[in-house]
């Protein structure tokens, strides 16, 4: 019986064939035999189906193992040892990471397992617009809709100097709620318009390329040929077909020397002249001719929706009169009397004129005062925004002001006139938003929307944590204590947590990750704890981690001694694991079906994309999980401690504390940060603070880099979960093409942000 050919040959098999045929290589990927656990293995992840192929390279369907989900994943071919497309492909790769909307179907992980290169993205098992627009079309308003959704995305893929070059119809997935998405990134283009495109990155599909992508002396490749490509999708939503109808490459490429084709309406009826006059931009093939940009071809889609003049096609004054009154149909009557006066002429009577001009009086003094409110509401939020501070060293003043700002909103829900003030907040923080980031301070929207879920959100979460607390999984228990104990001085949450609480410790009371997550809500809670046995109980099952002997009940009674042979215990540990890793992975688990209140998404809706809302819920949440407190441990720790003085075992202690926390492989960044404190404390002057004080240095370096460039909080919970918070930063700082460490002559912006407490608080001398 022959031996089933490992995976790595395989895949070596595909690698070798590809130097002289793609389809070789794609066929032996393809030839793995799935049903065989051995073939199935593909670095972190199983491939359990193949699923097609798309642009240079074999898709399949992956479960990827340490965070047990569903992906989808890309085995790139024809790469080979060609060291320039190696390089051009990580960049790029790099670049589409940083690609963070939720019109984009996002870059999980971009690698190389042995010799194969690979990216994972989100597992859609939606159709495509291919599918949807199989035998139909869509309607005007809806065509328009799903333009707008596509302009968004690309325009901000083009803001980060990323080109497509590949959209079309197969390209366009839509989820399960037929949200779409843009997709397959794998021929995109870091542009500069210095640098002419070379001929390997010149591909596409032909039915949808711009003339430039194939004829490379007309124009170098630029925003322009996606808009190109936009416009043949719109035409095909519109008209049933791309404009140059269906074929191969060849018969394709001749028609394009043929004038423009058929305009849509004469393939459909009665389409408005601004749709076609539209796609007839977008079509043009001299780029120049073209809309220069996508925000510029959604704002001509946006008049066209909303009955407006369109910058491709001029109207004369009979039209631009007859939409005028169909736009605002509270002035229409008003002038529509006010001109059947004119004509009348003297036939009318003095009353009727006077009742034609108070109309028209009337109509203006509305749209004054609407104009009024508009520009109040511009000017407040405006003067919003230049209160809100910005920088890395104003933490405490930007909470403090989103505090005072969601306390007013919070007034206004509860005024008696909710669902009113519910959409002037929308409005309000949508422009106050803006005008924060506009203004550099986007730091001031995370502050506000965090204020947003925790002033807003407790009742609606309290029901919640009632939902969870009727379970019977550990899993689901646990995560209702900790969702509890996310807001130790709420009462209304303290309450609701009481009976989950209850049921974990009678039904799981000797498991240690339902006894730490136990003993870690008594530890937080801001009245003194009652249930103390949860703090015995742990240490007894789970004394060889560290972290068993920090999460002492709150209030409990103990002397510096008590407290010193508590840390002597922790040192002597074999591991430190604060479970902040398993906790992201069981929240974000438990918390999928979180979806908001009224009360919550009306003022959010302001500020993010409705689909962002119910995930920025669950991450907010998944942040606000309380981590054990160190104080005691610290304070011992300290050189001018006086049981430190005395008792020379206390140091050793310490020294070994301050070491578990420093290497802990999965522990939080704030167990990590502790650590090196503690660490250049201890030894000062010797290597291992020099060693703690380079990891502080590395964390400021990214924190700085991770505020430039926004990195998306899904992804970076999700390796939370899988590899530990630290490790998480540094796979974002490799997506986005950050060094991990900083250069030797780096210093930060806030120069004390690498101080201990004492240093920053020391007197001048």
């Amino acid at each position: 019986m022959t031996e089933p050919t490992p995976p790595a040959a395989l895949l070596q098999l595909a690698r070798t064939a590809l130097l002289h045929s793609g389809g070789a290589a794609e066929s032996a990927l393809e030839a793995l035999d799935l049903d065989d656990p051995a073939q199935r293995l593909f670095g972190d992840y199983e491939l359990l189906q193949c699923i097609g192929r798309g642009g240079m390279g074999v898709v399949f369907r992956a479960r990827q193992l340490s965070l047990q989900r569903e992906v989808a994943l890309k085995v790139m071919a024809g790469l080979g040892d060609d060291a320039a497309a190696i390089a051009r492909f990580h960049a790029e790769a790099r670049a589409a990471a940083r690609l963070h909307h939720p019109h984009i179907v996002p870059v999980y992980e971009v690698g190389m397992i042995g010799e194969e290169h690979f990216f994972s993205m989100p597992l859609l098992r939606g159709a495509t617009l291919a599918t949807r627009l199989a035998g139909s079309r869509l309607d005007e308003a809806a065509a328009i809709t799903l333009l707008l959704t596509l302009c968004g995305a690309v325009d901000y893929a083009h803001s980060l100097g990323l080109l497509h070059l590949d959209l079309k119809p197969d390209n366009i997935l839509l989820d399960d709620n037929g949200r779409p998405l843009v997709g397959d990134f794998g021929l995109a283009l870091a542009f500069d318009p210095q640098r002419p495109a070379a001929a390997a990155e010149l591909s596409g599909t032909p039915a949808y390329m711009a003339p430039e992508q194939i004829d490379r002396d007309l124009a170098p490749l630029s925003p322009r040929s996606d808009i190109y490509a936009l416009g043949c999708i719109l035409y095909e939503c519109l008209a049933g077909a791309p404009p140059h109808g269906r074929g191969g490459a060849p018969t394709l490429l001749q028609r394009r020397q043929q004038p423009l084709p058929a305009t849509p309406p004469r393939l459909r009826p009665r389409l408005s002249r601004d749709l076609d006059a539209i796609c007839r931009r977008c079509l043009q093939r001299d780029p120049q001719q073209r809309y220069a940009s996508a925000a510029e071809l959604a704002a001509d889609l946006a008049r066209a929706r909303d009955g407006n003049a369109v910058a491709a096609r001029p109207r004369q004054w009979p039209e631009k009169l007859w939409h005028s009154l169909r736009r605002h149909p509270a002035l229409s009557l008003a002038t529509a009397a006010a001109l059947a006066a004119l004509v009348a002429g003297g036939t009318l009577s003095a009353w009727q004129w006077r009742r034609a001009e108070a109309a028209l009086v009337q109509a203006e003094a509305e749209r004054a005062r609407s104009e009024a409110a508009a520009a109040r509401q511009q000017q407040l939020a405006a003067m919003l925004a230049a209160s809100f501070p910005s920088g890395i060293g104003s933490d405490e003043e930007r909470q403090r002001r989103a505090q005072q700002v969601v306390a007013w909103l919070n007034r206004q829900v509860h005024s008696g006139h909710e669902q009113a003030d519910a959409a002037a907040q929308g409005e309000l923080l949508r422009q106050f938003a803006q005008q924060l980031r506009s203004a550099g301070k986007g730091d001031g929207v995370d502050s506000l929307v965090d204020e947003i879920v925790q002033q807003l959100g407790t009742r609606y979460l309290s029901s919640f944590v009632d939902k969870l607390a009727r379970s019977d999984r550990r899993e689901t228990l646990i995560a209702a204590v900790l969702l509890g104990s996310s807001q130790p001085d709420s009462a209304v949450l303290q309450a609701a947590t009481a009976a989950a609480r209850q049921r974990l410790a009678q039904r799981f009371g000797d498991d240690a990750e339902a006894l730490y997550a136990l003993a870690l809500a008594c530890h937080v809670q801001s009245q003194p704890c009652a249930q103390g046995e949860y703090f015995q109980r742990l240490t007894a099952i789970d004394g060889a981690n560290a972290v068993s002997w920090i999460v002492v009940p709150q209030g409990l009674a103990e002397t510096d001694d008590q407290m010193a042979e508590r840390l002597a215990r922790a040192a002597a540990a074999t591991q430190f694991d604060d479970h902040s890793w398993r906790h992201a992975g069981l929240m974000r688990a438990e918390l999928a079906d979180l979806q908001p209140p009224d009360s919550l998404r009306l003022p959010l809706r302001g500020m993010l994309d409705d689909a962002e809302i119910p995930r920025l819920l669950r991450r907010s949440v998944v942040q606000t999980v309380p981590l054990p407190r160190f104080v005691g441990f610290v304070r011992l720790c300290r050189p001018d401690s006086l049981l430190l003085q005395q008792r020379a075992s206390l140091r050793g202690d310490c020294e070994r504390f301050a070491h578990l926390l420093l290497t802990a492989p999965k522990a939080s960044m704030l167990t990590r940060m502790i650590g090196s404190a503690m660490t250049r404390r201890l030894f000062k002057g010797r290597a291992e603070a020099a060693a703690a004080l380079q990891m502080r240095r590395q964390y400021v370096w990214l924190s700085e880099h991770f505020d430039r460039q926004r990195i998306d909080a899904e992804f970076l919970q999700d390796d939370m979960a899988a590899y530990g918070e630290w490790n998480a930063w540094l796979r974002a700082a490799d997506r986005l093409g950050i060094a991990r460490e900083p250069p030797a002559d780096w210093q930060p912006q806030q120069p004390q942000s690498l101080l201990l407490s004492e240093e920053r608080n020391a007197p001048a001398r």
